[in-house]
């Protein structure tokens, strides 16, 4: 009797040690979805692509990429925020739908703080600050003083209206007390500051290194929170204004009330993809910066970024419906 009474107390504590994601099952047992809110062939979806394949291997089951793009990433977005919190849909996504788009938007179909929870911070990396070869100005505080003499005249493109690049000027200017001229597109507007018909743009350095280094735009700084290791010379544009950083950064998230061990699970495979020597120097050539924060570090930092954009877009009124 002694003997089943132990062998029960021993099962029990067996159960309670069982994976929490539901009746001792092993996660994953079947396919996992990563869901981008970005089209076919951009840079998120080719990273979402890469990081598929990886945990693919790593958790031992298919992982597919699913593209849900539109409505300021609010369509993929929610797709994630309505799935089954049962570690098999995953969004992979920039900030944006968290950081901005719920300010921009006087409604969205999710509650960014709490219908989904972050895993990791994956990649980050800032933009340079261009102009054309006739711009006169070859240094940041050579472009203030020219938009000081001239307010209002020195335009800049952005990929559209509450984009990273329109907010990212709109720092810009509010730290160095200048007014210019915004001039939004709906895509990268490289050519037409190449050929000179607006005079700045803020591009990553995906698309801003190969025109740089052929001389048809100057690189007066970059944005990120250090020198880009890929164009040391140009200056981070903090170096001018303390505390003026901006970034783009990808990261993943769950549905809320994903079992914590799952998310755990996550956290841990992606990091370590993300700092494999092969990811990391895929992650260098398109000129970001690998991460892995935790759970918690990731929502620290979008809970900091929300508060500045959410400031921002208030002060400056920036709405897009």
């Amino acid at each position: 009797m002694k003997l089943v009474r132990s062998l029960l107390v021993a099962l029990t504590a067996a159960a309670s040690l069982a994976p929490a994601w539901g009746q001792g099952a092993a996660w994953p047992s079947r396919p996992i979805k990563i869901i981008t809110p970005t089209p076919v062939g951009v840079g998120s979806d080719i990273f979402a692509r890469q990081y598929a394949d990886r945990l693919s291997r790593a958790l031992g089951t298919p992982v597919v990429v699913e593209n849900r793009p539109g409505a300021l990433s609010t369509i993929g977005t929610d797709a994630v925020a309505k799935a089954a919190p049962d570690g098999y849909t995953i969004l992979f996504s920039t900030s944006n739908p968290f950081t901005m788009t719920p300010f921009l938007l006087s409604k969205v179909p999710y509650d960014a703080k709490n219908d989904l929870a972050p895993v990791t911070q994956a990649l980050k990396g800032g933009s340079f600050i261009v102009a054309g070869t006739a711009v006169p100005a070859k240094t940041v505080p050579e472009l203030v003083a020219l938009a000081r003499r001239e307010p209002g005249k020195v335009s800049y493109a952005s990929y559209g209206a509450g984009s990273t690049a329109h907010l990212g000027f709109e720092l810009f200017q509010e730290a160095a007390g200048i007014e210019l001229l915004h001039v939004p597109y709906k895509q990268s507007a490289a050519p037409d500051v190449i050929a000179g018909q607006v005079m700045l743009g803020f591009e990553p350095p995906v698309s801003a290194l190969p025109n740089i280094r052929s001389g048809r735009l100057k690189a007066l700084a970059y944005t990120g929170h250090k020198r880009n290791a890929a164009m040391p010379d140009v200056p981070t544009l903090s170096e001018a204004y303390p505390g003026v950083e901006i970034f783009t950064w990808l990261g993943f998230w769950v549905p809320a009330k994903t079992p914590a061990a799952i998310v755990e699970r996550l956290n841990r495979e992606i990091i370590a993809i993300t700092h494999s020597p092969e990811m990391a120097r895929l992650i260098g050539d398109a000129g970001l910066d690998p991460m892995g924060t935790t759970p918690a570090e990731t929502a620290a930092i979008v809970d900091r970024e929300a508060q500045v954009m959410s400031r921002l877009i208030k002060a400056k009124n920036i709405r897009i419906d």
